[in-house]
């Protein structure tokens, strides 16, 4: 089944779509369209639907954030469709080369990610007819990652920094200690609203960035200070007394789980 839905905010279009196999969509990715440039391109399960919905737009540019499937999923049919140039971080350029394997519940999830050699890496900032976008790193969620900032209309397009106050499970690539850092540079921006590419934030999204942050950060502090009184990872779990989701680590063979959490914390204060 796959689900769509349209936003609007000033001159934003966001349009959201969501896909599963077993009846309605638990998760979804929006896409964003501000005069003339597209940010993302969504996941390739929901090829068909996207292209019929962006038909009509008059895309002259194409911008990624990072290089994760629910993005990158439909740069080709895109790139077919306007021939207009698609842009990235450096980084995401020689990620796109030769992209990272997904896992069999991404694949059912999202779709197939396929390599791509012709991205246009930019740095510092991306400009359409009425607006300049500041390129900012944020590394954590993924090493690539990048947000977009227009500072008069106080916009940020903030990728998946946000995604949820709460994240019930983690990639098993993901440095907590970066999200954190990325988190604490970005909330010194003056934004008025957060288009998240799961989860758009239109009011008070300072505060919800925070409250992710307050999250990322207590579980930090917990499991260094248990790793530091010699628990392994196992016992950690435990004594945090915390809940699997063993559908989602089963399907996606370990790629995505609440334990991925630990094992990043660990990994940044080794």
């Amino acid at each position: 089944m796959i689900t769509t839905e349209e936003l609007t905010y000033e001159n934003v279009k966001g349009y959201r779509f969501g896909y599963s196999p077993f009846g309605k969509p638990n998760l979804s990715t929006y896409i964003y369209f501000i005069d003339g440039l597209l940010i993302d391109t969504g996941q390739s399960k929901v090829r068909k639907v996207l292209l019929d919905k962006v038909d009509h737009l008059p895309i002259e540019q194409i911008f990624i954030t990072h290089h994760h499937e629910d993005h990158t999923g439909n740069i080709i049919p895109l790139k077919e469709r306007f021939q207009c140039p698609i842009y990235s971080s450096e980084k995401c350029a020689e990620m796109m080369y030769h992209p990272p394997s997904i896992s069999f519940a991404q694949k059912i999830t999202w779709g197939e990610r396929e390599v791509y050699h012709d991205l246009i890496p930019i740095e510092n900032e991306i400009k359409t007819k009425h607006h300049t976008f500041e390129i900012i790193k944020i590394p954590g969620h993924a090493i690539d990652m990048v947000a977009l900032y227009e500072p008069t209309q106080k916009w940020l397009f903030s990728a998946d920094l946000y995604i949820n106050s709460y994240i019930g499970y983690f990639l098993n690539s993901e440095s907590i200690a970066q999200q954190i850092s990325s988190i604490k540079k970005i909330l010194a921006y003056d934004f008025k609203v957060m288009f998240c590419s799961h989860n758009p934030q239109l009011e008070n999204p300072k505060q919800k960035l925070t409250d992710k942050l307050n999250f990322l950060e207590s579980s930090f502090h917990s499991i260094t200070e248990l790793h530091h009184k010699g628990l392994d990872q196992n016992q950690i779990f435990k004594t945090l007394r915390w809940k699997e989701n063993w559908l989602v680590k089963f399907l996606s063979g370990g790629a995505l789980s609440k334990m991925n959490l630990i094992k990043a914390v660990i990994r940044d204060v080794e």
